[in-house]
């Protein structure tokens, strides 16, 4: 934040930025009891020191008999500083302008393509504008908060933000439902690297490195099933218990998962070994906040119990996704191998994206949070690839 948050004056009758919303929501005061509001000796006092107890609890007509004073900070809230139309919003909000600038985020596709034309040869980047079609919601870690809910927000600068590794998560999850072909494997694990705890056992016994096959079958099913996400049968099963070998586990990685180790059946491919993906993801920060309620209803009763109050980034928000892929590890690959495993990689990436708009981001996604529509499609690119349909070079 641009002060310490905890030393931030406020005037809580006009909260104008995201510092004094947070300081609000995390410090202000919390009367215990209206017995102990009214019991207040120094009236004038009282109200210098907390104007909207005063004006609200003891005065507002807004204030209702049935509100609890514990949910009082919150209605306050919603009522005085969301007001009306239910939606805080922070468009000029300085924290919004640094946490863009510090991440290295552009506003514009010019600047973009002048940074992808200095990186190595068939870099690209992916960079569009995207609107909420659904409320967007991933839980903050921040305890002492207002609600029990807050949103996920930047460390420092308090600002609701999609971060770079939940994107890849999610575009990782819905790349999963193009893995139908083995090529698609490869370029999965070209984007998104490969270290996982299944990966470096495989690797460890076939670089002889290690000799327990037991544990090298189990992280072999482990792998096909929850990394990769694929359908196993009782055959393939059966296959993998009674691998005596390393060159049984290259025949099944071959022809099941590789199209590589079913052409040459020597090495374990670049890909199945443990690095670093090529694509870097930058986190997406919004500039509006709002709540929603989930009510759990009583089965018996057919009525709200409890109702959940969630702070949310609202519908019809707009945020910047940008995305930028080097092939780092293809500087001693043939031009034509690497030219077309990038133009595979690019237009299956394209192509989740379009099955991730229906998923959804963040938590809550069953519920059908998180959806949004992509609006302004931009690929940049420093050398001759194809652009997927449906998306536009960054200089047209």
């Amino acid at each position: 934040m641009a002060k310490f948050e905890a030393l931030l004056k406020i005037n809580p009758q006009k909260v104008e930025n995201l510092s004094e919303y947070i300081t609000y929501c995390k410090y202000y005061f919390k009367p215990k009891s209206k017995s102990k509001v009214e019991s207040y000796e120094n009236i004038e006092k009282l109200k210098q020191d907390f104007p909207i107890v005063h004006r609200n609890i003891l005065s507002d007509s807004k204030y209702k008999k049935n509100d609890t004073l514990k949910d009082f900070p919150l209605n306050w809230l919603k009522y005085e500083i969301i007001g009306n139309s239910k939606i805080k919003t922070f468009e000029n909000d300085s924290n919004l302008k640094n946490s863009k600038q510090i991440s290295g985020i552009y506003g514009n596709t010019n600047d973009l393509q002048a940074y992808i034309n200095n990186l190595p040869k068939y870099s690209f980047a992916i960079w569009f504008k995207f609107k909420l079609k659904t409320p967007y919601f991933s839980k903050d870690d921040d305890e002492f908060y207002i609600i029990q809910n807050p949103i996920l927000k930047e460390a420092n600068f308090k600002v609701p933000m999609v971060r770079g590794s939940s994107w890849k998560g999610a575009l990782a999850h819905a790349f999963r439902e193009l893995l139908g072909e083995k090529e698609k494997i490869e370029s999965f694990l070209r984007i998104f690297g490969a270290g996982s705890e299944s990966i470096k056992a495989l690797e460890s016994y076939l670089f002889d490195k290690s000799k327990d096959l037991k544990k090298t079958q189990e992280h072999l099913l482990e792998f096909i099933l929850f990394e990769l996400g694929l359908k196993v049968d009782k055959v393939l099963i059966e296959k993998i218990k009674k691998i005596k070998n390393k060159e049984e586990v290259l025949n099944i990685l071959g022809s099941k998962l590789s199209q590589k180790l079913s052409e040459n059946k020597k090495h374990l491919p670049l890909e199945f070994q443990t690095h670093k993906g090529r694509a870097i993801f930058y986190p997406t920060y919004f500039d509006r906040l709002t709540f929603e309620i989930i009510n759990p209803h009583d089965r018996r009763k057919r009525a709200g119990t409890n109702p959940i109050h969630y702070e949310v980034v609202p519908k019809g928000t707009e945020g910047i996704f940008q995305s930028i892929y080097i092939p780092f590890d293809g500087i001693l690959k043939d031009n034509n191998e690497l030219k077309n495993e990038v133009n595979k990689d690019l237009n299956n990436l394209c192509e989740a994206f379009e099955i991730l708009t229906e998923i959804g981001i963040g938590a809550k996604t069953k519920l059908g949070w998180g959806r949004f529509k992509i609006e302004d499609k931009k690929v940049c690119v420093n050398s001759d690839l194809e652009i997927p349909e449906r998306w536009t070079k960054c200089q047209d």
